[in-house]
């Protein structure tokens, strides 16, 4: 049964840009680098637990590194649909370039700067339980139950965040929503990642004599150039996603700045980003093809890798269910359609999608604009407030109301 207008309005009069503010200035304000999440999270758990009565506790599946993982129960007869934002950060970077200290979240011009303010303390976590404040507010009952969950290790591929809960059957929706920086656009499609590390060996000899030797170095510059300039794994550019990508993380070789020892080993880290029509196992079968060619060049040539993650790429139809329930929100708030697009991964939609489960995501913020993994760092609050509305009304939809 469709919600009624009064109901929806009834609830949206009840979010608060205040409230807002305040929440994801609260959460801005605790430093939550990568594997120093605690303190934020039992922020969180005690939010859901004592200012909106919801049942939470941390799941940790690594030591002092707890998911926030919280329920607001309904009567009962409806769905169980999850809200999930990552609660890790990146480090600060450099400070001085900062217009304002990275953990104040300072209010400039309509913006809410600070670590975290977009990616995604005020976008992921705020907007979610500040939407379920004001059913609460408004009086309204679900039937369906909202799961909340806020994740660790995100930043760095989410094996003790997303994956551990879903690996360990911790967590188990009927609705998955990712409450990512999306810049208000849905996103249905997402590349693979295919993470390896490489290792290259050779044979050390003086500097002066390096024909005695096997150049690690050499070889390991050879296999990056091949990579570099073919791509390392054939593809046709997928109409939303682009480009298959690769990128040259980091790299270490030989003694720490010695001139006279030819080096005997290289290890250099490769992150390829899949398009459709790619597979993980394409990957693998091709990377070693080109191991072949360059082998058959070089007879000396010792390399191998091993894959650190894998992810395929994935697309959500527009069919779906949870993609018409966001359609149908955003459309209301927004006044327009929202766009339906792409993105670099799936992030914890991975273990979702492995699952076998469907999700997508949606949230206020844009990577490039709001200075992602950058200095100043920001969240426009007109976002964040509309963002907070479509969550809003997609738990009454997606839940049921309760008469």
């Amino acid at each position: 049964m469709a919600v009624s207008k009064a109901v929806k309005d009834k609830v949206l009069a009840q979010i608060r840009e205040d409230d807002l503010i305040a929440l994801s200035r609260e959460l801005i304000k605790i430093p939550s680098e990568t594997g120093q999440e605690k303190a934020v999270s039992d922020f969180t758990v005690s939010y859901m637990q004592n200012s909106l009565g919801m049942e939470a506790k941390g799941l940790a599946g690594a030591p002092d590194r707890p998911n926030a993982v919280g329920t607001w129960k309904g009567v009962g007869g409806g769905p169980l649909v999850q809200y999930s934002g990552h609660l890790d950060t990146v480090g600060p970077g450099d400070l001085s370039k900062w217009k304002t200290g990275p953990y104040d979240g300072e209010v400039i011009d309509g913006k809410i700067y600070g670590r975290g303010a977009m990616d995604s303390k005020g976008g992921g976590m705020a907007s979610t339980l500040t939407a379920i404040k004001a059913i609460q507010k408004a009086g309204v009952k679900l039937k369906g139950d909202v799961l909340v969950v806020g994740t660790v290790d995100e930043e760095v591929g989410g094996r003790w965040g997303m994956g551990y809960l879903y690996e360990n059957k911790l967590v188990n929706p009927d609705i998955c929503i990712y409450c990512v920086h999306s810049d208000m656009e849905i996103k249905a499609h997402f590349k693979g990642i295919f993470w390896t590390k490489w290792t290259v060996r050779g044979q050390t000899a003086h500097g002066s004599m390096p024909h005695r030797g096997v150049n690690a170095i050499v070889r390991a510059a050879r296999i990056i150039d091949e990579l570099e300039r073919n791509g390392g794994v054939s593809y046709t550019p997928h109409p939303i996603l682009g480009k298959h990508t690769v990128n040259f993380g980091w790299f270490h070789a030989g003694p720490e700045y010695k001139y006279n020892i030819v080096s005997d080993e290289a290890v250099f880290g490769v992150d390829m980003r899949l398009i459709h029509g790619q597979s993980t196992a394409q990957a693998d079968k091709e990377l070693q093809e080109l191991i072949a060619r360059q082998a058959a060049k070089d007879p000396q040539l010792n390399v191998s890798y091993e894959v650190i993650q894998r992810h395929e790429p994935q697309s959500v139809s527009k069919d779906e269910y949870v993609m018409q329930l966001i359609i149908n929100a955003a459309s209301e708030i927004m006044g327009r359609k929202p766009a339906i697009g792409g993105t670099i991964a799936a992030g914890d939609l991975a273990p979702i999608f492995k699952a076998g489960k469907i999700g997508v995501g949606f949230g206020p913020g844009d990577l490039e604009r709001g200075n992602a993994h950058k200095e100043n760092e920001f969240l426009e609050i007109e976002q964040l407030v509309q963002c907070t509305q479509i969550y809003a009304l997609t738990m009454l939809e997606a839940c049921g109301v309760a008469e």
